[in-house]
């Protein structure tokens, strides 16, 4: 093989040689005939091994940036979209950092929280709550928990639950973390909702190697250009400088020099001279070589060649800090996880379950792992199909979206479910798994179907009030002007109600207007009203009668009549008092019935009250349990 056809690793590692020989004085054709071809060869084939270790390296270290792309990307999905806020506050109480969801708890912007007094947005009377919580994480460094009323720049208030917990950054300055969870629902209705900051991963730089080779006694006999570099920047060892790590150094002598006042030189020393007496084939360390102005760690290998070592330092202090920043990542993540109580998952593309909080666990009394089981087994039937449909789109577009349904538990309960999902990505950008965090809500829909009972219905007889009959007769009105039809307003009033709730009493007054109800409910279509206005008045809307106002109203007259002779009929009312056996009150009652037709929006809804309302005095002026119609 000619010198042009041979690999350049090859060249470079033969003009290696030749600069080796150069130094050590093998320049005439006698003194290189000094140096067996074995023994080059040798020399050729240790810079090759040592040269495929260092891609290997480079390799691992290269692997190793790719997974912690990744694990940012994991990162910022949980910290900025986690349906909780996450703060970092310095030691003082300022604000270092927050995620989008404790700006929008506070109704700040994100970047105007920052180096804010965390103290600001504490209600006044519950700020001594605050600053003993944090005396106490501080003194004790146990985590601490403490609910505060906030205020909002704009005034508007907001109960929240802190859970504060006191770390160390990497350079060692204590930082707070606080998880601050939105609470004011939980106060109104009574129902728990709990909720990760942030970390910041650094990337890893290319990897340096300095390598030197040392003789039989120790004495560096070459370099490479990394090892000159860094010689003229740094000392290998603390008080040597750069000419003392140089060729023709006893490299042995200075790592000995070291050693009382530097374990990582006597160990040093000690590995190196293992080598060179053959009782180690290969010795490896890692040691800190701190700057003034930062840390920094090192690896060391040696290898023999021959009747000499190669020595290879390689600067690793990016992977010690990308270690570190994990292991905090890590750390953090089962901190948020542990210690909120919304349930949090994590899915593979399939739905099976990879992780699974310790809340999440139990919310579902698992016994066991959760791992590699169906996350769509416990959906209620109904809403299964959905739920898979929402989670595929999630996998395909890479877009998390917030969903509501519902699970059905082991022991048969149906809870009501809240969930937010988001992705996580592989180094090259494609969608890996799928973080859900939920909540249960069931409470929260109760209160929601409570409160709205309570806005839109009357509470004695469930029929709609004012309020849910006027959105109704807005509505008919507007299916009138699409349509064409008339409808009807019937306004009644119980002719001889009081004298039942003056000689019986409220209690089976009420029992009376119960049955009223419900026989005016038999009298109408589903479509149509009925509604209690007040006291002993109701209304009945019917609606989507015939385009003919004469048509429309022998309609009504015949609903009217039904009405009016449901109601003419006598009430048997079973009564049970306090202390008292369960007695029968029979009354006669009737209504008075005033009709008012409407169509379009000719006219307003108060007019078409009004109406039925005149219609109804006149037929009660007339002698009552009559009908009326607005003329």
């Amino acid at each position: 093989m000619t010198d042009k056809n041979k690999p350049a690793t090859g060249s470079a590692l033969r003009r290696q040689a030749e600069e080796i020989l150069h130094r050590q004085g093998l320049q005439t054709p006698k003194q290189l005939a000094a140096l067996t071809p074995e023994a080059a060869q040798q020399i050729v084939h240790e810079l090759q091994v040592h040269q495929i270790e260092l891609e290997m390296q480079n390799h691992e270290l290269r692997q190793s940036q790719v997974e912690l792309k990744a694990a940012r990307a994991r990162y910022f999905d949980l910290y900025d979209l986690a349906p909780v806020g996450y703060c970092s506050v310095s030691e003082p109480g300022l604000i270092i950092e927050a995620n989008l969801t404790a700006a929008t708890l506070l109704g700040v912007a994100r970047g105007a929280l920052v180096r804010k007094p965390f103290s600001r947005f504490i209600f006044k009377h519950d700020q001594d709550n605050y600053y003993l919580c944090r005396k106490l994480l501080l003194e004790t460094g146990q985590p601490q928990v403490c609910e505060l009323r906030m205020v909002r720049p704009d005034g508007t208030p907001l109960w929240a639950q802190l859970n504060a917990a006191s770390v160390q950054e990497v350079g060692g300055t204590p930082v707070i973390r606080i998880v601050l969870s939105d609470a004011s629902s939980r106060k109104q209705v009574e129902a728990a909702l709990h909720k990760s900051e942030a970390f910041n991963l650094a990337t890893l730089d290319s990897l340096n190697a300095e390598i030197s080779v040392l003789n039989r006694g120790g004495v560096i006999i070459m370099v490479n250009q990394p090892w000159r570099r860094f010689a003229k920047e740094n000392s290998k060892f603390p008080g040597k400088t750069a000419r003392q790590t140089g060729v023709g150094v006893n490299y042995l002598d200075v790592c000995q020099a070291s050693s009382t006042s530097n374990e990582a030189a006597l160990k040093a020393f000690e590995g190196i001279r293992a080598v060179l007496d053959g009782i180690l084939p290969v010795f490896s360390m890692e040691y800190p070589c701190h700057a003034p102005q930062e840390q920094r760690w090192f690896s060391m290998s040696v290898t023999p060649l021959g009747d000499s070592v190669v020595i290879a330092h390689t600067n690793i202090t990016e992977h010690k800090k990308a270690e570190e920043a994990l292991r905090e990542q890590e750390e953090f993540f089962h901190l948020i996880a542990e210690s909120i109580d919304d349930f949090i998952v994590v899915l593979d593309l399939d739905g099976r379950r990879l992780y699974a909080s310790p809340s999440y666990r139990q919310f579902f009394g698992a016994t066991r792992d959760l791992r590699g089981t169906d996350s769509f087994a416990n959906i209620h039937p109904q809403d299964r199909e959905r739920v898979k449909q929402v989670f595929s789109e999630t996998v395909l577009s890479g877009i998390g979206r917030q969903i509501d349904y519902r699970l059905q538990l082991a022991d048969g309960s149906i809870r009501e479910m809240e969930s937010n999902g988001s992705v996580i990505r592989d180094g090259e950008g494609r969608v890996a798994r799928v973080v859900v965090v939920s909540r249960d809500v069931t409470a929260r829909k109760q209160m929601e179907e409570q409160v709205r009972q309570l806005a839109f219905y009357d509470p004695l007889t469930n029929l709609p009030n004012r309020r849910l009959l006027n959105d109704r007769l807005n509505q008919a009105l507007a299916a009138s002007t699409r349509s064409g039809c008339y409808g009807a307003l019937m306004f009644l009033d119980l002719d001889n109600f009081k004298s039942l709730n003056d000689t019986q009493g409220h209690a089976v007054g009420d029992l009376l207007l119960v049955e009223v109800a419900d026989r005016l409910k038999s009298c109408v279509r589903q479509m149509d009203t009925v509604a209690r206005f007040g006291g002993d008045e109701f209304l009945v809307m019917i609606s989507e009668l015939h385009t003919d106002k004469i048509e429309s109203t022998v309609q009504a007259r015949i609903v009217a009549e039904k009405i009016r002779a449901s109601l003419s009929e006598p009430y048997r009312l079973n009564v049970r008092l306090e202390g008292k056996m369960e007695s029968r009150v029979e009354h006669p009652c009737t209504a008075s019935i005033g009709v008012a037709l409407f169509i379009n929006h000719e006219t307003s809804q108060v007019d078409i009250l009004k109406w039925a309302d005149r219609a109804m005095y006149q037929a009660k002026g007339e002698g009552s349990n009559l009908i009326r119609f607005y003329e």
